[in-house]
């Protein structure tokens, strides 16, 4: 279901600026008939539609964020893999974990070393079934020819290499029998130069440039993520009622976590009831790296107090748990079911889905998606109720159910 604020003069409408609107940037890698094969996936700022890098595995902590916890893997790749790029730091981080290999290609920043660690764990990554490619590459170097056996694809840039030594760079590639992808292919020249000599994809604005996607994606304040953080580094778990409390509070993480569950193949078959067995599913290791990717994405950009979305999720989360007690004091799984109904109910829509499509991407258990899209059983009761007492009715009257 949409958000819908309790009040429209209370909350802005979600704008540019807006730090709950995540911004990336897709380019498409297209065959030779211009039909789009996978896409890149390329920081953005904030604020707008470029890039100011500074930090390379920021830049990348962003985009697996935002990917995995905010828009979903279908409706950022349409089913296609999404390359990201990966500079030292971060190739070497077991954060990588987090991202599923089936749907990704790991690029290989040309600034790397290609040292004896390097290769090690290029390998590794490979055998865990990762693909990888070498990015911005220029010209067969010493480092180029270490890392041949140890990637699946090469990305030549069309604007830094010397196209006299194209040929001697493309069949050394080809022998090694790895993909050729021309990458920053701006003309047709320069598209017909990489056809004849072998490439198999291309990527350039000859195609298309980089389109600018923009999507709600309800973010924590620097205070929670500051608490979460000394929590899963704490060596308590991640199964713990204070762990349990602090995510209770942050209703964007449960959709962010949510997400990650399908990305990641952790959602039981029959969708989850319940916040606690969203965590029991992920583990405490898969927790404690969102959270730190999280941090190394946003940092001190977050904002400083927990936003009105946020605040109003919780609020009726709160409100439909405490009733569910009320109606069944001996029924902690209906409680649980209400509070995650209560938050999924106010999770804003990505662009172009409907408010059914967006449900369904939720991995929960149908009885709370025919709450929220039908108002069906004892949760969609409830979830009435809330959405009554927000108006400043009095609620339906409901066995047990506590006044306002």
């Amino acid at each position: 279901m949409q958000y819908q604020p309790p009040s429209s003069s209370a909350m802005p409408m979600p704008g540019l600026c807006d730090p709950e609107v995540l911004h990336i940037g897709r380019q498409p890698i297209v065959d030779a008939d211009g039909v789009p094969q996978a896409y890149e996936l390329l920081y953005r700022e904030t604020c707008g539609s470029w890039a100011n890098v500074l930090d390379d595995s920021a830049a990348t902590a962003h985009v697996i964020a935002r990917t995995l916890g905010g828009t979903g893997l279908d409706w950022t790749l349409r089913k296609h893999a999404g390359f990201i790029n990966l500079g030292h730091q971060l190739l070497l981080d077991d954060l990588l974990l987090l991202v599923p290999p089936g749907h990704f290609v790991l690029e290989v920043l040309e600034s790397v070393p290609m040292d004896a660690c390097v290769l090690r764990r290029l390998a590794c990554l490979r055998q865990a079934g990762y693909r990888l490619a070498l990015d911005d590459v220029a010209a067969l170097s010493h480092d180029v020819r270490k890392a041949l056996p140890a990637v699946d694809f090469v990305k030549v840039d069309f604007r830094l290499a010397d196209h006299a030594e194209l040929p001697r760079l493309a069949d050394a590639v080809l022998r090694a029998d790895r993909l050729l992808i021309g990458e920053k292919i701006e003309t047709a020249d320069d598209f017909a130069l990489a056809q004849r000599l072998g490439f198999h994809l291309f990527q350039g604005f000859h195609f298309a440039r980089p389109e600018p996607l923009a999507a709600p994606m309800p973010h924590l304040d620097r205070g929670a993520l500051a608490r979460l953080q000394t929590l899963v580094n704490s060596g308590s778990g991640a199964h713990t009622d204070v762990l349990l409390a602090e995510l209770h509070a942050n209703p964007g993480l449960i959709a962010q976590l949510l997400r990650l569950s399908v990305a990641t193949g952790m959602q039981p078959c029959g969708g989850f009831a319940s916040v606690r067995a969203l965590l029991q599913a992920l583990g405490p290791d898969s927790v404690q790296r969102w959270v730190r990717l999280l941090q190394m994405s946003d940092g001190l950009r977050l904002p400083a107090e927990p936003s009105l979305r946020s605040h109003a999720a919780h609020r009726r989360a709160r409100f439909m748990a405490q009733a569910a007690h009320q109606i069944r004091p001996h029924d902690a799984a209906l409680a649980e079911a209400a509070f995650l109904t209560g938050v999924l109910s106010l999770a804003p829509l990505p662009p172009d889905r409907t408010r059914d499509e967006a449900q369904e991407a939720f991995p929960v258990t149908q009885a709370i998606r025919d709450a929220i899209l039908h108002g069906h059983g004892d949760l969609g009761a409830l979830l009435e109720a809330a959405q009554g007492y927000e108006r400043g009715g009095k609620p339906p009257v409901l066995p047990g159910l506590p006044g306002p």
